[in-house]
């Protein structure tokens, strides 16, 4: 059902909100949002006991008590499993832009992107590649045709 509202942590197309809480998950939305552990209001928990574990709230900030929700987020499934998750929406942005840039050194890159935070532009997402990841992808597509 259309709401008008998004999930915004953005992984990859096969991670499972479970698995993206276990292991602290972030993605190209980072940039504007952050990572899991700052996108989710609660969850449910099974410990190593076989107890029941509620943390979190539905408000958007509190400071009542430890922060078991972050302690969760990104243990990785040692301190126990997640079971149920609610997690922050954002609003659907009314449209979007997409830029590509090339640069040379690495540095220049990331010197960009504070530019851009530094001047106030909103960018949503963010990803470098560099020759190497790219070497890398292409060799997958090739042996996976």
């Amino acid at each position: 059902r259309h709401t008008g509202m998004q999930f915004v942590v953005d992984p990859g197309a096969d991670a499972s909100i479970g698995g993206m809480v276990a292991c602290g998950a972030s993605g190209t939305t980072a940039t504007k949002y952050g990572t899991m552990r700052e996108n989710i209001l609660g969850l449910e928990c099974v410990l190593p006991d076989g107890s029941v574990a509620r943390c979190g709230t539905k408000a958007l900030k509190s400071s009542a008590g430890y922060d078991l929700t972050s302690l969760m987020t990104g243990s990785e499934g040692t301190l126990g499993i997640i079971t149920q998750v609610t997690v922050k929406l954002q609003p659907i942005p009314s449209f979007v832009l997409s830029a590509v840039c090339v640069f040379d050194e690495l540095h220049d890159a990331a010197a960009a992107v504070a530019m851009l935070k530094l001047c106030g532009v909103d960018a949503a997402r963010c990803e470098l590649l560099d020759t190497t990841s790219v070497d890398a992808f292409n060799q997958y597509v090739a042996s996976h045709r």
